[in-house]
C-alpha cells in the first residue's frame, strides 16, 4: 500500500473552517456557473438561428420579385410578397443581433462576478477548493 504524507501546506488546508459567508460564496459561484453555462448554450442557439435567417435572406435575393414567398409566423406559413418577407427577415436579424448582444453582456457581467468569487475563495481555501471549470 502506498501511504501519502501530507505536507504542511496540505495539513493547513484541511484545517480551514468554512463559515456561513464562505458557503454563501461557494453557492453563489455554483449558481452563477450554472447560469453562465445556460447563457452560453442560449448564445450558441441564437447565433445559429441568426445564421439560418441570413442564409434564407441570401437565398431570397435570387427569387423573382413578383413571387409570393412563404413566411413562418408561429406554427403557420403565410404567402407574402418578396419585398415584405425581406423586410421581416431584416427585422428578425436586427432582433437576433440585439438579443445576442444582451446575452454577451450578461456573460461578461457574470464572468466578472465569477472571477471575483474565485479570487476570494482561493485566497481563503487555497488548494482545498477546486473552482476550475
Amino acid at each position: 500500500m502506498d501511504k501519502r504524507l501530507l505536507s504542511k501546506e496540505d495539513e493547513s488546508a484541511t484545517e480551514v473552517q468554512v463559515t456561513r459567508a464562505d458557503q454563501d460564496k461557494i453557492n453563489a459561484f455554483s449558481t452563477l456557473h450554472q447560469k453562465q453555462t445556460a447563457l452560453q448554450e442560449d448564445l450558441k442557439t441564437k447565433r445559429q438561428d441568426k445564421e439560418y435567417v441570413e442564409e434564407v435572406k441570401e437565398e431570397l435575393e435570387l427569387a423573382d420579385e413578383d413571387e409570393l414567398v412563404p413566411y413562418k409566423v408561429g406554427d403557420s406559413f403565410f404567402l407574402l410578397p418578396l419585398e415584405e418577407v425581406q423586410e421581416l427577415l431584416q427585422g428578425d436579424l436586427d432582433g437576433a443581433d440585439e438579443k445576442i448582444s444582451e446575452i454577451e453582456e450578461q456573460i461578461d457581467e457574470n464572468k466578472g462576478v465569477l472571477d471575483g468569487l474565485k479570487v476570494e475563495l482561493y485566497a481563503k481555501f487555497g488548494k482545498a477548493i477546486n473552482l476550475d471549470v
